[in-house]
């Protein structure tokens, strides 16, 4: 399910750049984007057994192009989310992004990769911003997939055309994903992968 979100984020992207240039008349926009994921999936109970907390973790390397000469860029996202059943209501809903510095995000041919750098999350349960440590290692087990795909879109004032192409490999991932006070990762992944992506769009707006 994330790889699909990770390919529609990177088609609204590009969607969200056609209406903007659109906005004057008929435009074309090339939009492409390759590069190297690493995600995981963690989900503990605290010792009451009342309080679940989930975290998502992913770090991306990659270059995006929409015109002239690619963008390098570097990234993690990050979700937290806490809820008490025993009271029934949830405790913490926080969710960040990052632009990444030089050798925070590290991914070697999906067989380890490293995600190490602090990211400022917002809560949307108190209303407040607050900075999380981000330390997770992944190590590739088993073989690699492949996946291709490719789709058009038409309507009576615009054409989609898109090509996706992607090599994925299962993970083990491990680490601690801390606000100073609280470890939210006091166990491994229960889900990892890391994956090589290659996608490419033309967007036609008459």
């Amino acid at each position: 399910m994330k790889r699909l979100f990770l390919i529609l984020a990177l088609a609204l992207t590009a969607l969200a750049a056609t209406s903007v240039s659109g906005a004057a008349g008929a435009s074309t926009l090339h939009f492409s984007f390759k590069g190297q994921f690493a995600e995981a999936v963690f989900d503990s109970l605290d010792p009451s057994g009342c309080v679940e907390t989930f975290v998502f973790v992913e770090g991306v390397n990659g270059t995006v192009k929409e015109t002239g000469h690619p963008t390098v860029s570097s990234m993690a996202v990050i979700t937290i989310d806490q809820f008490d059943f025993c009271t029934g209501t949830e405790t913490l809903f926080a969710e960040g992004q990052a632009t990444l510095a030089a050798g925070e995000f590290q991914i070697k041919m999906l067989t380890t990769a490293t995600l190490n750098a602090t990211i400022e999350v917002f809560d949307f349960v108190s209303g407040a911003s607050f900075p999380v440590d981000v330390s997770v290692s992944w190590t590739g087990v088993g073989a690699t997939t492949t996946q291709k795909d490719h789709f058009q879109i038409k309507g009576p004032d615009f054409k989609v055309n898109s090509r996706f192409m992607g090599t994925f490999r299962d993970a083990t991932a491990s680490g601690t994903v801390s606000d100073g006070t609280t470890n939210f990762t006091p166990e491994s992944a229960v889900f990892a992968d890391m994956g090589s992506v290659k996608q490419g769009e033309v967007d036609i707006i008459h």
